[in-house]
């Protein structure tokens, strides 16, 4: 099947749910046991100055919360504007303390919805600063994503050293990609 031409926000769409559905793999992969689990436990292990909880379910929730965070801040901040970091307690604190795995589906769910619907043309031209970066509202998306795989690839390293067999990148539980 040949892709058809699309642009490049059909194109991210399909990407940045691709990865989740891809993240989510890891999860359903990961015995129960393995959630809280810390391979190497110490000063130097650290994957962010935000990231306190550094297991594969905290990786899941700084995940789930952050698309949230992102995603509605990406569509509210005005052309030019700083968006804030994604710290939302609440959010965080009712991933943790329920389904985190169900949850975080529906967060993203939620997350594609609100980007149909709000990312207009000019959402996706205008300019946004974030931690000293500036982007457009598409480049933005695409961070978004890169924040995913950065955070997928964690998983993956903390699967690898637990012997618990994660799947191999580019195995995406859909075959048709963008």
């Amino acid at each position: 099947m040949a892709i058809m031409p699309m642009s490049e926000f059909d194109r991210f769409l399909i990407m940045f749910d691709r990865m989740f559905d891809f993240v989510e793999t890891y999860i359903h992969k990961t015995p129960d046991d393995k959630y809280e689990w810390i391979p190497i436990d110490g000063p130097g292990v650290s994957f962010g100055d935000r990231l306190e909880n550094i297991t594969i379910r905290g990786l899941y929730v700084h995940l789930t919360s952050s698309e949230d965070g992102f995603t509605r801040s990406l569509i509210m901040t005005e052309d030019g504007g700083e968006m804030p970091l994604p710290i939302n307690p609440e959010l965080t604190n009712k991933l943790y303390d329920g389904d985190f795995v169900a949850l975080g589906r529906e967060v993203h769910e939620n997350c594609m919805e609100m980007l149909r619907e709000g990312m207009t043309p000019e959402n996706l031209s205008k300019t946004v600063w974030f931690q000293g970066g500036e982007y457009s509202g598409m480049g933005f998306l695409w961070a978004m994503y890169a924040h995913y795989a950065y955070h997928l690839g964690n998983i993956d390293t903390y699967m690898r050293q637990g012997d618990m067999n994660p799947t191999a990148f580019f195995n995406f539980p859909q075959s048709e990609m963008a």
